[in-house]
């Protein structure tokens, strides 16, 4: 009897990337391919429609940001709505989005710290095309920005699968790239289930997560102002961990004892947004004061694959508003050849 030997099949987060760079590595000779060679074909997942790869229908994602370096990543749209990510360029090839928030290590497991390239990158997908478009509620406005590389997060992985994730202000980091200002305590800044596992108590496991990895005497922040979906969850973990009632606070940047307010004060005084206790009727997530003060700028839709047109950008306004309120939360722009 022969030893038959199964390969496993790689994800792009199973590949190596040592550097941001790489991701790019060939992209403008591609491009050149793609408008001499014309209109290429690929099929979606489970044949559910193709989607022709030209220079009208590929853009540039920035998928990290900081201070002047920029790293993007080549997406194909699909080409009745440019808003609509179905894959992105990695390793020389084409990848439908869901097969990037795969993996076929069986030990990427429960919540994992975003470590590697690829790895923000899926972060980057969870955040700003899975939440930011394809299962944003409807009317809901809200959105995340664009995480810098140096943000800490862990990824929630289930049965090979990017499930959700949860992102932390260290203490002592920067509030922001023009205030100077310091968080005082570290900050739950930002966490997302996706919408087929929800109701199943990962949104909880990662505020467990988060309380547990931290200092048993450090004051803990939920970042302002927190979504009605996250209250609720806070509701269900503090009637839990009664001995982290004291020590949980909505806060805003920098996180000073006049910018904070008790969680559990909140919720046994009833003021909070409206429908907390239904948590998961929404995304489980929080926004920071960071993210609150973005000004969206429409400067125009994609149109030739020559140009470099932003879909969507960003800027600090210094105006502050409850949330950061735009129809996406990516930054695509046209890719040169």
């Amino acid at each position: 009897m022969s030893n038959v030997v199964f390969q496993v099949k790689p994800y792009p987060v199973d590949l190596p990337v040592r550097h941001y760079g790489e991701l790019s590595t060939g992209y403008d000779e591609y491009l050149s391919s793609v408008k001499s060679v014309g209109a290429l074909p690929i099929t979606l997942p489970h044949g559910e429609k193709q989607v022709e790869v030209t220079c009208e229908n590929i853009g540039r994602l920035a998928f990290l940001r900081d201070g002047d370096l920029s790293h993007f990543i080549l997406a194909l749209h699909t080409p009745e709505d440019e808003t609509q990510v179905v894959a992105v360029y990695l390793q020389g090839k084409w990848w439908p989005v869901g097969d990037v928030l795969k993996t076929s290590n069986k030990s990427r497991c429960g919540l994992v710290l975003v470590e590697s390239v690829m790895e923000r990158v899926v972060l980057f997908l969870l955040s700003q095309v899975i939440f930011g478009i394809l299962e944003r509620p409807l009317g809901e406005d809200l959105y995340f920005s664009v995480y810098s590389m140096w943000e800490h997060g862990k990824i929630l992985w289930q049965n090979g699968e990017a499930v959700g994730f949860y992102t932390i202000k260290k203490k002592g980091s920067l509030c922001d790239s023009c205030t100077g200002q310091s968080y005082q305590l570290p900050v739950l800044d930002s966490v997302f289930v996706r919408s087929h596992w929800r109701r199943t108590g990962l949104a909880l496991q990662m505020l467990e997560d988060f309380c547990s990895s931290q200092p048993s005497e450090a004051i803990l922040g939920i970042s302002f102002p927190v979504s009605p979906g996250m209250y609720g969850v806070c509701k269900k973990f503090l009637e839990i961990h009664e001995e982290e009632r004291d020590r949980l606070y909505e806060v805003e940047a920098p996180g000073g004892w006049a910018q904070r307010r008790n969680v559990w004060l909140n919720i046994q005084l009833r003021d909070f947004p409206k429908h907390c206790g239904n948590s998961e009727q929404s995304p489980q997530c929080s926004y920071s004061h960071e993210r609150s003060e973005a000004n969206l700028e429409e400067e125009g839709i994609l149109q030739q694959c020559e140009s470099s047109v932003s879909l969507k950008d960003t800027s600090s306004s210094g105006k502050k508003r409850p949330a950061d309120q735009t129809n996406t939360g990516t930054n695509l722009k046209k890719a040169r050849t």
